[in-house]
């Protein structure tokens, strides 16, 4: 994981956030490669495999490279730590889980870029923009349990669609 680098897609919806076009992004993905794409406003609803979080006193603590000793040890209580992500059966995190309500409920678009649709609750997003009015547009290859519901879908791979959305936008802003 820390050898994989983000791709056009990841760096597309950085630059459109630099543009103060795209104002926030929810992913579920756990590699941290939105991060490392460059976008400032993340909120990671399924954590990251780039931290890790004590299992005794829920020190956390982010990795640049992957931990020399498995399992690694916390530095304050001893225990063990553990990726800081949401296994199966797990709530998700309070905070970020508010957070993205709060830009959902407020979007006036949102992108929903490469996910099946199916694993709740972050399937309910874009059904919360859409609720408050907002558009849903759907990128993906195949369809998904968000199609019913969107505005626009553009078939095809994340990478290739983020990057001929980059360049349409940039055009219309010249």
């Amino acid at each position: 994981m820390f050898k994989a680098k983000p791709n056009p897609a990841h760096k597309a919806l950085a630059k459109l956030e630099s543009m103060g076009i795209l104002k926030c992004v929810i992913t579920q993905n756990t590699d941290g490669l939105h991060r490392l794409a460059g976008s400032k406003c993340i909120i990671e609803l399924h954590g990251s495999l780039r931290r890790a979080r004590c299992m005794g006193c829920n020190y956390k603590i982010e990795y640049k490279e992957l931990p020399k000793d498995i399992p690694p040890k916390c530095p304050i209580c001893n225990s063990i730590m553990r990726p800081d992500v949401v296994w199966f059966g797990e709530p998700l995190p309070g905070k970020e889980w508010y957070k993205a309500i709060k830009y959902a409920s407020r979007a006036d678009t949102i992108l929903v870029i490469g996910t099946s649709g199916t694993v709740y609750p972050a399937a309910y997003i874009p059904f919360i923009v859409k609720e408050h009015g907002g558009l849903v547009i759907e990128i993906n290859v195949e369809d998904t349990g968000i199609t019913p519901i969107a505005d626009y879908k553009l078939k095809g791979k994340a990478a290739e669609i983020m990057g001929l959305v980059l360049r349409l936008v940039e055009n219309k802003l010249k």
